[in-house]
């Protein structure tokens, strides 16, 4: 039994060996098929790599790598590998990254994948031929150049879009799309400047329709100006050149205020205006900018003409309407003064708000004044105010009693004997004609130093007044009235204006006032007459009379005595107690006595 254990054993080893003999003869055989398809496979890659057919030749060859039994041809492989596998992979990779950031809307990511083909290609293609050949097999293979073309393309033609179609609704949206525009590939416009001038184009076409829009519309020109000054801003940011939006703005803006100055809308010019000058910094030299100024200045100039004539309240609403465009206070003060002194009514109307002056008088540069009022108020005040440079007015005031119907309102210093102010008032009388009254202003105090009624009242010389048929002393004279003491006039004197003649002289007096007696003795020619001288003519034996006609009363009576004052004026013919015609003098009577 141990003998056949022992058998058993070396039969067991034998067994074994033979195993390991029969492994390695098949890992023999292996290696020798698998040397041969490694030589085969060098030698199909070799001829793909000889007849130009690079992207295949690269593929065998590393399949060729993969076989690792024997080490036949790997320095040749590895170097034909260090060559081609390179190309194969930026390209591959670069092509598919790039779908991947397009689908992503990764447009940086996009255009880095377009910058890193770039360099390739300016590496690969300035290379070697082998390294050229391959570059552009793997574009083409991949398509990497198409596909770049493509997203390129949409990405460009989706932002122009949206500037055709104004769907950028804020400046940041505008910003994205230029900068999107930007982004693309200066190949995928035909170059560089024609990048920039489709660019350009487009941003120019895309800001002038939105002025027009706005222009069309008659928006408000501040809507205009911040808009226009908004796209002045984009252009800069852009670096798009801006002059034509300097020109198109300019035409417009000087179209819509030269419209409010043609229709005297001075405010509206001026608010206009003055938002137009926020573009100054950014539009430079555009013509607008002087056409304000001068229109400014030509109104400025029409302002000081009108002050000049006199044309306050025209003045003054152009003085206001260019406020917003220029400080014009002290141009409406000095229009607001000289108005003022012009109607010094105003003055006192802001003075006594609820009373009404019907009567009032002006004068000028006057009693240490430039000007000077007399008013008198519905209900019988007197005011005399002045005023001098800027200051205030100063009034004196007083008061009439009964408030009578006023005629006439009238400055009359010559009445005063200090050169004061005299208020001198025609008003309407019950008992004559008129009632006179006049007030003096003496140190800030009125006093009254006339009241006079009389049917004519005028003044004479200076202090010397003269009243015709006056109430009381001198009615149905002409009374002499003058200052007393205290300055206040008072009846003096009748006035004689006449001489005293015989009739029998009335021949000397030819056109000189007279006064005599006569006595009536006939009417004829509408007056009565006057024997003035009576004689006998013995040789034609009869009367010879002369005669004077009194004329002017048709009250005149004969044979009555009559005192009458009058003037000799003129001759008549009259026709005597004989029938005949004869010449005589024709006294115009004034007055009876």
């Amino acid at each position: 039994m141990f003998k056949l254990t022992v058998y058993k054993k070396v039969n067991m080893s034998r067994n074994f060996f033979l195993l390991i003999l029969i492994f390695l003869l098949v890992l023999v055989g292996a290696k020798i098929i698998m040397a041969h398809e490694k030589i085969a496979t060098y030698q199909e890659a070799m001829q793909l790599y000889n007849s130009g057919n690079l992207r295949a030749a690269e593929k065998k060859f590393r399949a060729a790598k993969l076989n690792v039994v024997v080490s036949d041809h790997n320095q040749d492989i590895n170097r034909k590998l260090s060559i081609l596998s390179p190309i194969r992979e930026v390209i591959e990779d670069l092509d598919e990254k790039a779908t991947g950031y397009y689908k992503q809307k990764d447009l940086d990511k996009l255009v880095d994948m377009f910058n890193r083909w770039q360099e390739s290609r300016k590496k690969w293609v300035s290379g070697t031929a082998i390294q050229k050949q391959m570059y552009e097999e793997m574009v083409a293979f991949t398509k990497l150049d198409q596909d770049m073309l493509g997203y390129f393309s949409e990405i460009k033609q989706t932002n122009l879009a949206k500037l055709q179609n104004y769907s950028p609704k804020s400046s940041a949206e505008e910003e994205e799309v230029f900068y999107r525009l930007k982004q693309v590939p200066a190949e995928y416009y035909g170059g560089d400047p024609a990048k920039t001038k489709e660019i350009q184009t487009a941003f120019q076409t895309y800001y002038t329709a939105m002025l027009n829009k706005l222009t069309a519309a008659g928006a408000p020109v501040v809507d205009i100006t911040v808009e226009g000054e908004r796209h002045f801003g984009m252009l800069s940011k852009f670096s798009i050149d801006s002059r034509w939006l300097t020109d198109t703005l300019d035409s417009h803006l000087v179209q819509v205020l030269s419209a409010a100055l043609t229709k005297k809308e001075y405010s509206t010019f001026a608010e206009q205006a003055n938002t137009v000058k926020r573009l100054s910094g950014i539009m430079g030299a555009a013509k607008v900018f002087p056409f304000i100024e001068k229109s400014k200045t030509d109104l400025l100039a029409n302002a000081k003409k009108l002050v000049e004539g006199n044309k306050f309240a025209d003045a003054i609403s152009i003085y206001e309407a260019l406020r917003p465009l220029e400080n014009t206070d002290q141009l409406l003060a000095n229009a607001n003064i000289a108005w003022d002194k012009y109607e010094p009514l105003r003055v006192l109307q802001r003075l006594y708000p609820g009373k009404e002056f019907p009567n009032f008088v002006n004068a000028k540069n006057k009693w240490g004044a430039d000007s000077v009022i007399a008013a008198i108020s519905k209900d019988g005040g007197i005011y005399l105010g002045k005023l001098k440079g800027e200051e205030p007015m100063v009034v004196t005031e007083g008061s009439m009693e009964g408030s009578p119907t006023i005629n006439k309102l009238t400055f009359q210093s010559n009445l005063s004997q200090s050169d004061y102010p005299v208020i001198y008032i025609e008003a309407k009388s019950s008992e004559r004609k008129h009632h006179y009254l006049a007030y003096e202003v003496r140190a800030n105090s009125m006093g009254k130093i006339l009241d006079v009624e009389a049917d004519n009242l005028t003044v004479e010389a200076r202090n010397v007044l003269l009243a015709d048929n006056p109430t009381g002393s001198g009615a149905g004279q002409l009374a002499y009235y003058e200052p007393d003491s205290d300055g206040d006039y008072q009846f003096t004197k009748i006035k004689v204006d006449y001489i005293d003649i015989s009739v029998n002289d009335i021949a000397q007096y030819y056109g000189k006032k007279v006064r005599f007696t006569a006595f009536s003795t006939a009417n004829q020619n509408g007056g009565a007459l006057v024997t003035l001288s009576e004689t006998y003519n013995y040789s034609a034996d009869r009367w010879e009379k002369t005669y004077v006609l009194l004329k002017g009363q048709s009250t005149l009576t004969i044979y009555r005595d009559y005192t009458v004052i009058g003037t000799f004026t003129s001759y008549t013919n009259i026709t005597d107690d004989y029938g005949e015609q004869i010449r005589v003098p024709v006294f115009q009577i004034e007055k009876i006595e």
